[in-house]
C-alpha cells in the first residue's frame, strides 16, 4: 500500500496518509468504514514516536477510503499518480485463498476476501502493514512476549492466551496464534519510517504505485480505455 508521510514541524507529528478505494461485488460503504477503523486503530494504538534530529515527533496514522464501481475505479487507476491512493478489490475468493496486497511488498493494489472477516480479525491491519512494505519476520516464535506483532503469519507460536486453542500443545491443532490476538508494536511503526530523513522539507512516498487492477478471482486485468473490466 502506497502512502504519503509528512513531517508537521509546528505540530511535531509525522502524518502517514492514505485512501482506501475498494470495488468489487462485496465492497461496501459499511464494509469500508469497519477495515478503516481497524487499520486507523490499530496503527495508532501504540502511540510510535520517532527521533528525528533533535525533535522527537509523534506518528499519526490517517486513512480514509471511498467504494467504486468498476468504471470509476478504472478511470480512477487510468489517472492515479499519488501515492496515497490505494486500489483493493473485496471478494468472496481467489486463486490465492487468502487476502493479498497485489504480488510484492509496497504495492498499491490488493484483493481481499469477506472470509477473512475484514475489519474485525486483525488481516486488513496486517495486509496494511505488507502494502507499507513490511514482510512477515523471521523469528515465528513469539512466546513469553505478550500479544503477537501485527506482521506474524498465520501458525505462528504465541503464548496459550492467545492460541486458537488455549489448551493445545504448541504447534499442534488449535495451538497457534488465533490472529485477532495481534497488535502493532511501535517497532513496526517505526520500521515503515526507517528511511525517513530528519532535514526533509517534502512529503515521503512510502510504497511504490502498481496501480493494478484484479479480476473476481484476482487475476491480473489488462487496463484499457474502455471502461470495462470483469
Amino acid at each position: 500500500m502506497s502512502a504519503i508521510a509528512t513531517i508537521n514541524s509546528d505540530t511535531s507529528q509525522i502524518n502517514i496518509e492514505a485512501e482506501l478505494v475498494f470495488y468489487g461485488k462485496y465492497a461496501s460503504d459499511d464494509l469500508a468504514q469497519k477495515i478503516v477503523l481497524e487499520i486507523n486503530q490499530m496503527w495508532n494504538e501504540p502511540s510510535a514516536k520517532l527521533q528525528l534530529g533533535s525533535r522527537l515527533f509523534d506518528i499519526v496514522f490517517d486513512i480514509k477510503f471511498e467504494c467504486l464501481d468498476n468504471s470509476e475505479v478504472l478511470l480512477k487507476v487510468l489517472k492515479n499518480k499519488d501515492h496515497a491512493v490505494n486500489f483493493i478489490r473485496i471478494e468472496d475468493k481467489n486463486i490465492a485463498e487468502r487476502s493479498m496486497m497485489g504480488f510484492g511488498l509496497g504495492e498499491n493494489s490488493g484483493h481481499w476476501l469477506i472470509s477473512d472477516q475484514l475489519g474485525e480479525s486483525t488481516t486488513a491491519a496486517h495486509e496494511f502493514g505488507h502494502a507499507l512494505g513490511l514482510p512477515h519476520p523471521d523469528q515465528l516464535d513469539f512466546r513469553f512476549s505478550g500479544n503477537p506483532p501485527i506482521m506474524v503469519p498465520r501458525g505462528t507460536l504465541v503464548d496459550a492466551d492467545f492460541q486458537w486453542n488455549p489448551l493445545a500443545e504448541a504447534g499442534a491443532i488449535g495451538g497457534t496464534m488465533r490472529p485477532i490476538f495481534r497488535r502493532v508494536r511501535a517497532g513496526e511503526v517505526l520500521q515503515v519510517l526507517k528511511n525517513m530523513n530528519p532535514e526533509s522539507k517534502v512529503n515521503v512516498k512510502i510504497g511504490k504505485l502498481t496501480n493494478q487492477l484484479f479480476d473476481e478471482m484476482g487475476r491480473p486485468v489488462a487496463l484499457n480505455q474502455d471502461l470495462t473490466f470483469e
